[in-house]
This record gives structure tokens, sequence and C-alpha cells, in this order.
């Protein structure tokens, strides 16, 4: 049974790219891009014509990468999406709310790191 992961900016989710949800089945990763930038992947449900690597929420974050008692942000990032994808219960149509600017509801241990001063995401879908 497919359910749905939801990402907000905080923008008010009323303008193009402010809020996206996406099926958990078309999660494919999490990168780290930056020490400061971590990327949440998905496959994109149009043709990928241009070539990119699909729809793409950049997460932004606090550098963590170097402390020793700390992991890079990315690892909590895709701990936190893993627990999403798998999340019950599987209900037709269920949301879940993975990182929400407006609300500031953030799912498993993404909500750890919403303290970063810069903490925020931006959301590239492909065209």
């Amino acid at each position: 049974m497919e359910h749905y992961l939801y990402f907000a900016e905080g923008g008010g989710a009323n303008a193009t790219t402010e809020a996206s949800m996406f099926k958990a089945s078309r999660f494919v990763g999490v990168e780290p891009i930056t020490a400061t930038t971590t990327g949440i992947y998905f496959k994109s449900p149009v043709g990928d014509v241009d070539a990119t690597a699909g729809d793409l929420i950049t997460v932004t974050h606090a550098d963590t990468h170097a402390t020793a008692s700390s992991y890079h942000r990315s690892k909590l990032i895709a701990e936190a999406m893993v627990e999403a994808c798998n999340a019950g219960p599987h209900v037709a149509g269920s949301v879940i709310s993975v990182i929400d600017m407006d609300t500031g509801k953030h799912f498993g241990a993404i909500d750890t790191i919403k303290g970063d001063a810069s903490f925020g995401i931006a959301t590239t879908l492909d065209s």
C-alpha cells in the first residue's frame, strides 16, 4: 500500500515548489552534497528528458562532519528517510510530514537537527 512523503519550504505552501509530496516508492536515496547540504532524491514522474537526477530536496544544516562525537547530518537524514518510507500504518494514501517548515513538524531524526541555525530546505523538480 502506497503512502506519501510531504516536504514544505516554509513559504505557506501556496506557490510552486514551496511544498511537494512524493510516493515513498519513488525515493531513490540520500547524498551529502557539501558539508552543510544534503540531497534527498526521488525518481521523477516525468520523462527525465533534460537528463537531471530527478526531483531533489536540498536540506541545509550545520556542518558537523568533522566533530568526533557527531555524524554528518546526512546520516541522520538518511535514517529518517528509511523510517519514513517504512512507517506505518500502511494505509493507502497516508501522508507523512518528513520536513514541514510551515508547521515545524519533522519526522524522526530530522527533528533533532531542526535547531540548526541554517536548517531549511529547497525543492528542485525535474521538468
